[in-house]
Parts: structure tokens; C-alpha cells; sequence
């Protein structure tokens, strides 16, 4: 069995608190093409975007494992150029995926009542003059992070529960079934690599000490909270009418 992660430093955590059997069966892809890998091979499981659920609505997801945040330390980061009402237009960068695309769009409808305009950052020439949003550990490099505001506290502020960043699916049920017998203390692991500044293999001292500060608000064992901002994240396209039903998602 093959299992596909998103490359980023929190996934490498996860995977480094892996039995050595099932960490060698990880493959890293960019987040948007995972979801098409599992339905080329159903003898797969990966993390996707939450928001992939939106056009993959029939595969099986983890009511147990997955990447959630619940404070400020996040994969994606905003960096404003312009504030409040003023924020029109988002330029993205980084591991991109439905979760920039489509959620940061609903979620700064919500914070802003305006329709956010969407684009790829192309270059860095404009950097300066644009607000955007950073996925994945471009924002590590450079401690960039520090300058921008974490994408998860946004969601938090707008459904009142965590950011569930990634979801782990499958075709099959008995895939994900596999793999969560395999994940006993997996987060008391990932929790002792943080503590230990063992956590990113090509990121800052500062990073690391502010992973090490936060480190208990990544969660990968999920529960009913997180189940509960799994819901409402996917339920945002329903409400803004880009959907006509609400998902229904086949957790196990």
C-alpha cells in the first residue's frame, strides 16, 4: 500500500513518528494531486485538502487522524498589504490547493463581505504591493511566517472551531482501517519531536522555537471538535450557493 503526504514540515513530523514499516510506504506530492492518486489506485491512502471533499465527495475519511490546528501555528500564512474591507484581491503561493483557492476565498468573504479576487503569485516582483497567502514551508524559509497572520487563526475566527488542514481518505475502507492501527502515540511522538527542536529538517532556530511554544495546538488525532470543523469548512460553499447540497462525508 502507498500512502501520500503533502511535503511540509509537519507532515514530515507525522512521518518520522511512524513504525519504520509504514513510514517507508510514504510518498510526498504536491496537496492537489493527491486526491487524483488515490482514485488512480485504490490501494492507497493520503492526506488531502479538506476542501478536495467538495469534488471527492464519495471517498472514505479518518474520523481519527488527519492535521488540524487550533492557534496561531499553521501550514498558511497571510501577509497583508491592505487591511479590512480593503482586501480584494489575494495572490497565492506555496503548495497550493483547494484549501487556498476555495476556502481562503469563502473564509475572507466571511471576515470582509467582499469577493475576494484570486490569483497565483507569479515572480516576487509585486510581492511587496500584494496581499497574499503563503501555503506549505515557503513560509519557513527566511522566518517569513513571522510577518503574516496564520491562516488557521482566520478559519478559528469565522467557525469558532479548528482548522482542519488535511483530511486522510481512501477508496477503501479497509486502507484507512490499516493505518489507524499502525498510529498508536502518534501524537505524543510528533509532540516530543516539537519539544526537542527536532521538527523541520531545513528551517530557522526561530522557527523551531516557536514550533516548540506552540506545538500543542498541531493536532493529529482528531476528535469530535475537529470532526465538527471537518462539517462546517466544506459547508461554507453550500451556504455561498457555489454548491447545491451539503457534503455528507463518509467517515469511518
Amino acid at each position: 500500500m502507498s500512502i501520500y503526504f503533502p511535503q511540509n514540515i509537519f507532515t514530515e513530523a507525522i512521518k518520522n513518528s511512524l513504525p519504520d514499516k509504514i513510514a517507508a510506504q510514504i510518498r510526498f506530492l504536491p496537496s492537489s494531486l493527491i486526491a487524483g492518486e488515490l482514485l488512480k489506485n485504490h490501494d492507497t491512502i493520503g492526506l488531502i485538502p479538506t476542501m478536495d471533499l467538495i469534488a471527492h465527495k464519495d471517498l472514505f475519511v479518518s474520523r481519527s487522524f488527519g492535521i488540524a490546528f487550533e492557534d496561531s501555528l499553521c501550514n498558511s500564512y497571510l501577509y497583508y498589504h491592505t487591511h479590512g474591507r480593503e482586501v480584494n484581491e489575494l495572490s497565492l503561493n506555496g503548495d497550493v490547493s483547494s484549501n487556498e483557492v476555495l476556502g481562503a476565498k469563502l473564509i475572507l468573504k466571511e471576515l470582509y463581505s467582499s469577493d475576494v479576487q484570486i490569483s497565483l503569485l507569479t515572480g516576487n516582483k509585486d510581492e511587496g504591493t500584494k496581499n497574499i497567502l503563503s501555503a506549505g514551508d515557503i513560509n519557513f524559509k527566511d522566518d517569513n511566517f513571522l510577518k503574516g497572520i496564520s491562516f488557521a487563526e482566520e478559519v478559528i475566527e469565522v467557525l469558532s472551531l479548528p482548522y482542519v488542514n488535511f483530511v486522510l481518505a481512501s477508496v477503501q475502507k479497509s486502507a484507512l482501517e490499516s493505518f489507524h492501527r499502525s498510529i498508536n502515540d502518534i501524537q505524543t511522538k510528533v509532540y516530543n519531536l516539537g519539544e526537542e527542536g527536532k521538527f523541520g529538517s531545513d528551517i530557522s532556530e526561530a522557527a523551531k522555537q516557536v514550533i516548540k511554544e506552540n506545538i500543542s495546538s498541531f493536532i493529529c488525532n482528531l476528535d469530535e471538535q475537529d470532526i465538527d470543523g471537518i462539517d462546517q469548512l466544506i459547508r461554507l460553499p453550500y451556504f455561498h450557493k457555489i454548491i447545491p447540497d451539503i457534503i455528507e462525508v463518509r467517515y469511518i
